[in-house]
């Protein structure tokens, strides 16, 4: 949804409040609808403004070194399930919204759940499988 240009200053300003929760900065109306229409829209998608910022940040960075992986990284739905069966014992692991839920304890990477498992220093996503987007 575009916000009309017709807004007024103390409108524009209850609006950023809502979506931003940072103080407004002092720019023209066009940038700032534009600013808030990106916000509301990451609000409604519940995308996090924070990572997204950080991937992009990551991703201009390795464009720079020319690596070209982090864009085509493949990622997975929270609810997803990685299966592996190490030493005849069938692991299962869940994708959650902060990481990934092993042995009902939730983990950040996958590796530590491979190191939880085989004791061993792993590339999580080799040991289960996992493999990015050529």
């Amino acid at each position: 949804m575009k916000y009309p240009k017709t807004l007024t200053n103390e409108e524009l300003v209850k609006i950023w409040a809502k979506y931003i929760k940072k103080p407004m900065p002092n720019l023209r109306k066009s940038l700032l609808i534009r600013y808030i229409t990106w916000y509301k829209q990451s609000y409604e998608n519940k995308i996090n403004p924070k990572y997204f910022f950080r991937r992009l940040a990551q991703a201009q960075k390795n464009l720079e070194q020319g690596k070209t992986d982090i864009l085509q990284e493949k990622t997975f739905p929270e609810g997803s399930c990685f299966v592996r069966s190490y030493k005849g014992v069938q692991y299962k692991v869940e994708i959650v919204s902060n990481g990934y839920l092993y042995s009902s304890k939730t983990y950040k990477s996958l590796s530590a759940i491979a190191r939880e498992i085989t004791g061993k220093q792993w590339n999580g996503k080799v040991f289960f499988g996992v493999k990015n987007a050529k």
